[in-house]
C-alpha cells in the first residue's frame, strides 16, 4: 500500500520536475509527484503531493528532507491526511 506526503510552502514557480528533483535526495524514489496548479494562472498553488511505495519510505523521505528548500522557501513535508468525500446532491 502506498503512502502519500503533503508538501507545502512551495514557490509559485515550482514544477513537478522541481519537486521530483528534491525527492531524488531521499532514500527511496517516489511513485508519483504532483504539484497542484491554479487553473486560472497556471502557477503552483503552493502545495503538492508525493506518493511513496510504503509508509516506511515516506517516513524516511520526510526525515531525510526535513529543512529542505526549493527556491528561497523551506518546504513543509508531512503525511497527507486521507481525503474526505462529501456527499453531493
Amino acid at each position: 500500500m502506498t503512502a502519500k506526503l503533503f508538501i507545502g510552502n512551495l514557490p509559485y514557480s515550482c514544477t513537478e520536475d522541481d519537486l521530483r528533483a528534491l525527492f531524488e535526495r531521499a532514500p527511496a524514489e517516489p511513485v508519483s509527484v504532483r504539484v497542484i496548479m491554479d487553473r486560472t494562472t497556471g502557477l503552483s498553488r503552493g502545495y503538492g503531493f508525493v506518493e511513496m511505495t510504503t509508509f516506511e519510505e515516506a517516513q524516511q523521505a520526510r526525515t531525510a528532507l526535513a529543512g529542505s528548500s526549493i527556491g528561497s522557501r523551506n518546504v513543509v513535508i508531512d503525511l497527507a491526511k486521507p481525503s474526505q468525500s462529501s456527499p453531493r446532491g
